[in-house]
């Protein structure tokens, strides 16, 4: 199945800031906006033109046929269903097997509350190695800090079962050190046009929504033996 027809289908899986409706939704770009692209020090990521390399973190070759990117906010209940339902069938099938570079962007798209006290939990985890542990996690207790009068005691509880050095990371949450590249990332979601969470770019195709994980998998795999395709 082609992803230019699961884009559309997509959007009813995606948290919205607004009401938009799906056929006013941007067209899919080239397969060669986003890509690994050879530099001096290594191969950069590039989305729309745009250099994403150093945002976010990443799992798999750079070097794979397909490249992944996903700008999700913790607070999105489709961006959770997708991190703990599908991420990891795919890491295993391709990921792991070097079929796909993924690369995941946390940003605040402003509708859920906690959301960046959430974001701040996981990239201070992240200061220690810890991030998709912490992400898995985050997005485990989703209901609980996005409802709880005490997010930050809720995200010290985690994180107390997550990192190695504690002390470590309430200090980066206390001191706020890393809010820095979650707003960088949320400026970056605002100039790719990222208006829904979860979203992806897959090869330069932008899909709004949590894809179930059989048709991801189908998407993927038409790619793979048809590079050429759109």
């Amino acid at each position: 199945m082609s992803l230019v027809i699961v884009a559309t289908l997509a959007l009813s899986s995606a948290c919205s800031a607004n009401d938009t409706p799906a056929a006013d939704a941007a067209p899919p770009t080239s397969v060669a906006n986003a890509q690994s692209v050879a530099a001096p020090g290594g191969a950069r990521i590039v989305v729309q033109g745009v250099d994403v390399t150093d945002y976010g973190h990443d799992i798999g070759k750079v070097g794979a046929p397909i490249v992944i990117v996903e700008l999700s906010d913790f607070g999105c209940v489709y961006c959770a269903k997708h991190a703990l339902e599908t991420l990891p069938a795919l890491e295993t099938e391709f990921v792991e097997t070097g079929k796909v570079f993924y690369k995941h962007i946390p940003f605040i798209i402003g509708m859920f509350p906690n959301s960046d006290r959430a974001a701040r939990a996981a990239e201070c985890a992240g200061e220690q190695d810890r991030f998709w542990a912490m992400h898995d996690s985050v997005f485990t207790r989703q209901k609980d800090w996005k409802k709880g009068s005490d997010a930050d005691g809720l995200f010290r509880s985690i994180a107390r079962g997550v990192v190695a050095d504690e002390a470590s990371w309430s200090s980066c949450y206390d001191a706020r050190r890393v809010d820095q590249r979650t707003t960088a990332a949320s400026a970056l979601a605002a100039r790719l046009g990222v208006r829904a969470t979860p979203t992806f770019f897959i090869n330069g195709q932008m899909v709004e929504g949590a894809l179930p994980l059989d048709v991801m998998r189908q998407g993927l795999n038409a790619m793979l033996a048809n590079p050429a395709a759109p």
